[in-house]
C-alpha cells in the first residue's frame, strides 16, 4: 500500500507570516505593542492550533492526528505563555518592559512609549550644595544663572494607550527643597517617583539641569547616563548601567560607575574613580586615582601623580608628568612618554613600557615584557616571563626564576639572576654580573670599560664576545665542560680531571673577567667575528 505524503499545515505558514508582519510594523513605529499582546492574548495560539487541525482535516487528511512534536510544542507553549502572563503582571515585568535591550549600539524597549516635557526653576542661595537624584533616567548638568536652578524634565511613559500615558505623565512632578540642618543644608532635586511606586507606573525621567557655575554637586542616577560640563567646585557622581561623562571641570571629582563607560576630560583638580566599566581620563591637572575591575583603563595627559588598580583587563598610561603606580594582576599594561618614575605589578599578560624618563620598578610573572628608551634605572622581579629590553640609559637589575632575558644597549651596570631560560646581553658598556642555570648565557660588548665582568652558570654554556685589541684580564673555568678562545694570545689549559681553565691578560688597565660554568662550555670570541657571522 502506497504511503500518503505528509502535507504541512497551511495555518502554520499563515501564523508565521502574520507574526513577521506585526514585528516589522512595530519596528518602523506604526505597529501595536507586540509583547504586551503576547502576554495577554497568547491563548489565542491554542485556538489557532485547533483551527489548523480542523483545516488540515478538510484539506484532505484521513483523520485528525497529533504527532509527538506537536504534543511537546503544545506543552512548551502552555509553559511559556503562562510565564509571560505572570511576568507581565508582576513588578519583574515592569522592570523588563522598562529596561532597554541593547542591539547594535541602540536601546530597544518593549512596549509603547510616549514623551512629555516641562520646565521648572528654583531659587537657591550662593554656596548651597546641590544634590540631584534620578534613579531611572539621564542627568545632564551645565552652567546657568546665578542664584537659580533651572530644570527641563523629559518624561518617557510606557503605556498601552496615549491617553493613559498622559494621565501618568501629569502625576510625575519635580521636587526641589532644602535638606538637612540650616547651617549645612543641601538643596535636593528629585522627582516624586517614590510616592508613585505603589501605582506600578512604568516611566523614565531625563533631567537637563542648569546650575550656577560654581557649585558643590552630588548626582545619583542608578539607571541613567550622567553628563557634567563647564562647572567649578566639587563633584561627586555615581551611576550603574549608563555612561558617566565629566568635561571642563575645575575642582575635585569623585565618581563611580558599574557596568558602564566612564569618561573624564579636561579636569583641573584631583580625580578619584571607582568603576567596573571602561575608564578614559584625559587632560587632568591634579592627582589621579583609579580602581577598576574587568574593564580597560586609559589615562592620558596628566600633570599629577597617577595610581591605578585593575584586574583582568588592560591599562594604558601616556604623557604623565609625575610618578605612576600600577597594580594590575592579570591585566595588560602599556606605558609610554612618562616624565617621572613608574612602578608596575602585573601578571599573565603583555607589558610594554617605552620613553620613561626616570626609574622603572617591575614585579611580574607569566608575562611578556618589552621595554625601550628607559632613561632611569630598571629593577625587575620576575617569575616565568619573557623579558626584552632595548636602549636602557641606567642600571639594570633582574631577579628572576624561569625567565628569559634579552637586553640590548644597557649603558649602566647589569646584574641579572635567572634560571631555566637563556640570558642574552648585547652591547653593554659597564659592569656586568650574570647568574643562570639550566640555560645558556650570551654577552657582547663593542667597547669595554674598566668595570669587571662576572658570569656564573650551571648546566649551561657561556658565550662572550669582546672587541679586538681590548685590554682585559680573564679567569675562566669550565667543570665537566670545555673552553674555546678566539684570542690567540690566550691559551686553554687543563685544570685537572674534567676541568678546563683559561687565564691570562691582554694589555693592561682593562677589567677583570671571571667566567665559571659546570656541565657547559665557555666560548671567548672577538666581537667582529660575531657580527660577520650574523
Amino acid at each position: 500500500m502506497a504511503s500518503t505524503k505528509y502535507r504541512p499545515s497551511l495555518l502554520g505558514g499563515l501564523i508565521w507570516t502574520g507574526f513577521g508582519l506585526l514585528f516589522l510594523l512595530r519596528n518602523i513605529g506604526i505597529g501595536p505593542d507586540i509583547w504586551g499582546m503576547i502576554g495577554r492574548y497568547w491563548p489565542v495560539l491554542l485556538i489557532l492550533l485547533g483551527l489548523g487541525k480542523v483545516i488540515d482535516y478538510y484539506r484532505g487528511a484521513e483523520g485528525v492526528s497529533l504527532r509527538f512534536g506537536e504534543i511537546f510544542g503544545l506543552f512548551l507553549l502552555l509553559v511559556i505563555g503562562s510565564a509571560i502572563s505572570r511576568v507581565s503582571d508582576s513588578s519583574v515585568g515592569d522592570l523588563i518592559w522598562r529596561t532597554p535591550i541593547h542591539i547594535g549600539g541602540s536601546d530597544v524597549r518593549l512596549g509603547n512609549s510616549y514623551s512629555y516635557s516641562e520646565e521648572s526653576s528654583f531659587a537657591i542661595s550662593p554656596d548651597t550644595p546641590l544634590a540631584i537624584e534620578n534613579s531611572y533616567g539621564s542627568v545632564s548638568v551645565s552652567p546657568g544663572g546665578e542664584g537659580e536652578l533651572r530644570v527641563r524634565l523629559r518624561k518617557v511613559v510606557f503605556a498601552g494607550e496615549e491617553s493613559r500615558a498622559k494621565e501618568i505623565a501629569e502625576e510625575i512632578k519635580l521636587e526641589g527643597r532644602p535638606q538637612g540642618a540650616a547651617e549645612a543644608s543641601t538643596f535636593l532635586l528629585k522627582t516624586n517617583r517614590e510616592s508613585l511606586a505603589s501605582r506600578e507606573h512604568r516611566f523614565e525621567t531625563d533631567m537637563e539641569v542648569f546650575v550656577p557655575k560654581k557649585v558643590q554637586l552630588r548626582i545619583d542616577s542608578s539607571f541613567g547616563a550622567i553628563t557634567v560640563a563647564g562647572l567649578e567646585g566639587k563633584l561627586e557622581a555615581s551611576t550603574t548601567q549608563k555612561p558617566l561623562e565629566v568635561r571642563d571641570f575645575v575642582g575635585d571629582v569623585a565618581v563611580s560607575s558599574r557596568y558602564a563607560d566612564l569618561r573624564l576630560e579636561n579636569i583641573t583638580g584631583n580625580v578619584q574613580v571607582e568603576a567596573r566599566g571602561r575608564v578614559e581620563i584625559q587632560g587632568v591637572r591634579g592627582e589621579v586615582k583609579v580602581r577598576n575591575e574587568y574593564s580597560p583603563v586609559v589615562v592620558e595627559r596628566s600633570d599629577g601623580p597617577v595610581s591605578i588598580t585593575n584586574t583582568e583587563s588592560s591599562i594604558t598610561v601616556e604623557e604623565i608628568a609625575k610618578p605612576v603606580t600600577i597594580d594590575a594582576r592579570g591585566s595588560q599594561v602599556t606605558a609610554r612618554n612618562l616624565s617621572d618614575s613608574l612602578k608596575v605589578a602585573t601578571s599573565h599578560r603583555r607589558v610594554r613600557l617605552s620613553e620613561i624618563a626616570s626609574q622603572v620598578d617591575l614585579d611580574c610573572r607569566y608575562a611578556t615584557v618589552t621595554m625601550e628608551a628607559i632613561r632611569g634605572d630598571v629593577s625587575i622581579v620576575s617569575n616565568s616571563d619573557r623579558i626584552n629590553l632595548e636602549d636602557l640609559a641606567g642600571t639594570l637589575t633582574v631577579k628572576a626564576k624561569g625567565s628569559g632575558v634579552r637586553a640590548n644597549g644597557v649603558k649602566g651596570a647589569v646584574d641579572i639572576e635567572s634560571s631555566m631560560k637563556e640570558v642574552v646581553v648585547n652591547d653593554f658598556g659597564n659592569a656586568c654580573s650574570i647568574k643562570n642555570e639550566y640555560a645558556d648565557i650570551s654577552l657582547s660588548a663593542p667597547d669595554l670599560s674598566r668595570n669587571n665582568i662576572t658570569v656564573q652558570n650551571r648546566n649551561g654554556g657561556i658565550d662572550l664576545f669582546l672587541p679586538a685589541g681590548a685590554a682585559f684580564e680573564v679567569d675562566a673555568t669550565a667543570r665537566a665542560g670545555r673552553i674555546t678562545s678566539g684570542f690567540p694570545e690566550l691559551k686553554v689549559e687543563p685544570g685537572g680531571g674534567e676541568v678546563a681553565v683559561l687565564k691570562g691578560r691582554l694589555k693592561s688597565g682593562g677589567p677583570v673577567i671571571s667566567l665559571q660554568t659546570e656541565y657547559g662550555k665557555i666560548s671567548l670570541q672577538v666581537y667582529r667575528d660575531r657580527k660577520s657571522s650574523n
